[in-house]
């Protein structure tokens, strides 16, 4: 018997309902805010469709496709077998035969999110349709194990280089689309395997926006959601860095925004509702006066979760009952706009522990400033 507790759960599944298998189908799509079915089963990140099959006896099966990733795949998988074929209905007959799987009592999971006629092809091998709930593999994955949490650091670590860059490349007249050209590259340089970037500038910002034409000016407030990943982990940083000396009044506001974020962090303890995390935060900004912007279209969430493992615990919100529990992963962000300032930005990816949610980042966000005279001299 396995000792994967995410396969385990899904064998004690499948004796509940009496079925023999799962199959748990990608299109092969990596996104940050949603889970890949056949990365929490297998630990592969696949660049095509994919699907893993696993059967009562806990046995698991990798089948993915085009053909040629082969050899990727089988050093990578925690499968006990793989198969890398050019259709991926095909091969799953092949291996739904091999292990004597009767087609009629398999569930499957993700079938929606790969091409139609991949999907009838499959509909029509088992002989139907049986979905599994709805956010299965999300709740099943829903607590990193300590490689993932390994990798979010790592994913992490390679976020704050790229933010680092931008520190030391950003300057008056260069176009936003340049400058995170310049991230990009230099995070993809430290092994992030993928990268949604958000970065946009402005003298007094609304929101954070994708990389336009707009030329750096002196004096702007420029906002950065980078957001890597590393070995299928996803994480977000969220930084505001002002493009010369920042204003009184931006120094004077920021201090919300961290003393938010601490709050939060604080509040987010096993057993915690997410809403209580949100109002945590919310009550800060109400303390200083920000109450009534503590809602669209002055800000969304107060964070997310990550993919590809799983999207748990959700966006951080004041209408979530979702329970935290220790080893959760998400991005904590009492992102905000003022009156006085614009959109201020100050997120950290988070994993929960007994004390707290505790930042992957090992510099929490500040406001930062880049010296006009040193880019002159």
């Amino acid at each position: 018997m396995t000792s994967d507790p995410r396969i385990q759960a899904m064998v004690a599944y499948l004796e509940g309902q009496g079925c023999e298998a799962m199959l748990a189908v990608n299109n092969g799509q990596n996104l940050f805010l949603d889970p890949n079915v056949v990365f929490v089963f297998s630990g592969v990140r696949p660049i095509g469709e994919g699907a893993v099959l696993i059967e009562r006896s806990g046995r698991t099966t990798l089948v993915v496709t085009p053909a040629w990733d082969a050899e990727r795949v089988a050093a990578a998988s925690r499968t006990e077998l793989t198969l890398a074929c050019d259709d991926l209905a095909q091969g799953i007959e092949e291996v739904l035969g091999k292990a004597r799987v009767n087609g009629a009592r398999v569930v499957t999971l993700g079938l929606e999110t790969v091409f139609e006629r991949t999907a009838r092809a499959i509909t029509n091998l088992l002989g139907g349709s049986r979905p599994a709930p709805q956010g299965f593999a999300s709740r099943i994955a829903r607590v990193r194990n300590a490689q993932e949490i390994a990798a979010g650091r790592k994913a992490a670590w390679i976020a704050e280089r790229g933010y680092e860059r931008m520190l030391e490349v950003a300057r008056p007249g260069m176009r936003e689309y340049e400058l995170a050209a310049e991230l990009y590259c230099h995070m993809k340089g430290l092994g992030a395997e993928d990268n949604f970037l958000l970065m946009s500038a402005s003298q007094h910002n609304l929101a954070v926006c994708a990389a336009g034409h707009r030329r750096l000016d002196a004096g702007d407030i420029i906002l950065s959601e980078i957001t890597p990943c590393y070995q299928g982990q996803f994480v977000q940083i969220c930084r505001t860095t002002v493009l010369g000396e920042p204003s009184p009044v931006l120094k004077e506001k920021y201090p919300v925004l961290q003393a938010a974020m601490k709050r939060g962090q604080a509040a987010a303890v096993p057993g915690t509702k997410v809403r209580e995390v949100a109002e945590a935060i919310n009550g800060v900004f109400r303390a200083a006066g920000y109450g009534k912007y503590c809602q669209p279209p002055y800000m969304r969430v107060r964070g997310h979760g990550l993919g590809i493992t799983s999207d748990l615990p959700g966006d951080i919100a004041g209408d979530s009952e979702v329970v935290l529990e220790e080893g959760m992963v998400f991005v904590m962000h009492p992102n905000q706009y003022l009156p006085e300032t614009g959109y201020l930005m100050c997120g950290e990816p988070v994993v929960i522990t007994p004390r707290g949610a505790q930042s992957l980042s090992a510099r929490e966000a500040e406001l930062d400033f880049i010296p006009l005279e040193a880019l002159a001299a």
